[in-house]
This record gives C-alpha cells, sequence and structure tokens, in this order.
C-alpha cells in the first residue's frame, strides 16, 4: 500500500546519504525586516529562504506552495533533480498535506481534500508518462485510494492515524522531505548565482533609466538606513585589517589600511 510514499525514507539515488546532505550550523543572526531584506537579498534568494523555513518549522499548511514552485522549476530545468528525487519531493510534500487535512479530530472536509487529490493524481500520472509506462510503485493509485477511504469511513481514519501514520509518516519521513528539498534549494541556488554590480550594468539596455528609477528610490527609504546600521561594517577586510578590492577578472586593484 502507497509504497511509493514509503521509498522515501529509502530511495536517494546517486550515492548521495543522509549526512551530506545535511545543511552546515548557520550562526545565529538578528533578524531583519521583509522590506530591509528585499533590498539585501534578491527575490529568487528570499524565496529559497522561506522555502527552506518552512520545511525546518513542518509548516504543512503551506506544502502545496512548496510541492507547486519544485514542479514548475523542475519541469523547466529538470536535471536540478533525479526522475526518482522530483517524484519522492513533489509527491511527499503532497501527500503530507493531505493527510494533515485529514488528520483532524472533526471529519475531513471532502471539499477541502479533493482538489489536493485532483492534483496527486495528475503528479503520479505525468510521472508514470514521464518514465513511459506503469510503475508498481505508484500505478494502482494506492494513497489516493486509502485517503478516499477515509473521507467516507471514520474508522478507516482512526485506524490509520493510530497505527500507521507515525510508524510510515512520521520522523523519518519527515527528515527524508528535509534532505530532499536541501538538495533542490543547494543545486538550484547554484543555477542562478548571485551577480556583482559590474555584471549587472552589463545587462541594462541602451535606454535604461534606472538610475532615477532605482537609485533615487533607493537612497530615499528607511529600509536602507536600517540594512546600514545593521551591516557596520560592509568592507572586506583581511584579517590583517586590510581592505582589498578586485576588478572584473577577480584581479586586486587596490589594497589598503583601514585604520
Amino acid at each position: 500500500m502507497y509504497c511509493f510514499l514509503q521509498t522515501i525514507n529509502f530511495g536517494m539515488e546517486d550515492n548521495i546519504s543522509q549526512e551530506s546532505l545535511s545543511p552546515p550550523s548557520d550562526k545565529q543572526m538578528l533578524p531583519l525586516p521583509l522590506t530591509a531584506l528585499r533590498l539585501l537579498v534578491p527575490p529568487l534568494r528570499l524565496a529559497s529562504a522561506a522555502i527552506w523555513q518552512t520545511v525546518q518549522r513542518k509548516v504543512v499548511a503551506d506544502y502545496g506552495i512548496l510541492e507547486e514552485f519544485v514542479s514548475m522549476v523542475t519541469d523547466i530545468i529538470p536535471e536540478l533533480l533525479t526522475r526518482h528525487q522530483r517524484a519522492q519531493l513533489t509527491l511527499g510534500l503532497r501527500a503530507r498535506l493531505i493527510l494533515a487535512l485529514c488528520h483532524q479530530e472533526n471529519a475531513p472536509d471532502c471539499n477541502l481534500v479533493e482538489p489536493h487529490l485532483d492534483r496527486m493524481e495528475m503528479l503520479i500520472r505525468s510521472w508514470l508518462k514521464e518514465v513511459g509506462g506503469s510503475n508498481p510503485e505508484v500505478s494502482h493509485l494506492d494513497f489516493v485510494d486509502l485517503v478516499k477511504k477515509f473521507l467516507s469511513s471514520p474508522d478507516e481514519r482512526e485506524h490509520f492515524f493510530q497505527k500507521v501514520f507515525h510508524e510510515d509518516f512520521g520522523a523519518a519521513y519527515d527528515e527524508a522531505i528535509h534532505a530532499l528539498m536541501w538538495l533542490f534549494l543547494s543545486k538550484f541556488e547554484n543555477v542562478l548565482p548571485v551577480q556583482t554590480f559590474h555584471q549587472v550594468a552589463t545587462m541594462f539596455g541602451e535606454g535604461s533609466c534606472v538610475l532615477a528609477e532605482y537609485v533615487q528610490s533607493v537612497s530615499q527609504c528607511d529600509e536602507l538606513k536600517i540594512l546600514l546600521q545593521y551591516h557596520n561594517d560592509l568592507s572586506q577586510l583581511d584579517h590583517n585589517g586590510k581592505l582589498i578590492i578586485r576588478g572584473p577578472s577577480n584581479q586586486v586593484i587596490l589594497i589598503s589600511d583601514c585604520c
């Protein structure tokens, strides 16, 4: 039953270990207002950070947004994940959301759950078409059938959440989702690196009015002052207290004492 979801705990491909996917321990930083972060961080990196925070905090109610983002990105850049990893992550996120909607004291709202089941079926059929035929892990849509039983049988739902849920969809399942999302976001970040100011300048059109549109508006906003106060030292200092500035070809063009 629903074995395509059970394999999410054990199906890491390409010899990727759980340890290699574990994020480094980040230094705790003071929070900044989102308006200030928008000045500091490119939009896609900000989106990636929000996705990562959602997975870390297990905000399952937002897993549908995450699944749609992963599906959209991997549709365009499929090499970010293997087929199996993509199926595990997208189906795993959507399944976890569906189970959260069903795991309530009152009977689940069919009108709320059924659109997610439709999305689940679409993802499964799309993956089957991509791999070119039926697959014993997903061909019978066992998970969808199981949830449909929940909607009509309170006893089936109670038995599942008391006897099965914590074993098959507990900590190991969450850790696998966590690891796959880390892999996806890490590869996505490498595909879209942050450009330097001189690289971005070459992308402006001839008739661009960027100076008036952006520089004036940014310099007049309070968020920039907050950001500058937050970063009381924006220079790149080496261990000897020298400021090192590099040119477009990474050559050193200035070394000066900062005393």
